[in-house]
């Protein structure tokens, strides 16, 4: 089962974006300006090619963008 969070970081006022499946932990730090640009804080995964992790990244900056926007529209 998969799990996507949004989480955010009050002292560095900063989100963060998790990632979890069987086998696959990603965990993220979302940039401020540009919610679709994700740079890497921890990632313990094994990928069967560059091809999945590239698809885990698109999910993860597409849920980070989404989340974001709902946030800033009041829901």
């Amino acid at each position: 089962m998969k799990t996507l969070k949004l989480f955010y970081e009050i002292k560095t006022q900063q989100y963060f974006v998790l990632y979890r499946s069987a086998g696959k932990e990603l965990f993220f730090k979302v940039d401020q300006v540009n919610p679709i640009m994700l740079s890497r804080e921890i990632e313990h995964a094994m990928f069967l090619n560059k091809h999945e992790r590239e698809k885990i990244i698109e999910e993860m900056e597409e849920f980070s963008r989404e989340e974001i926007q709902k946030l800033e529209e009041g829901f």
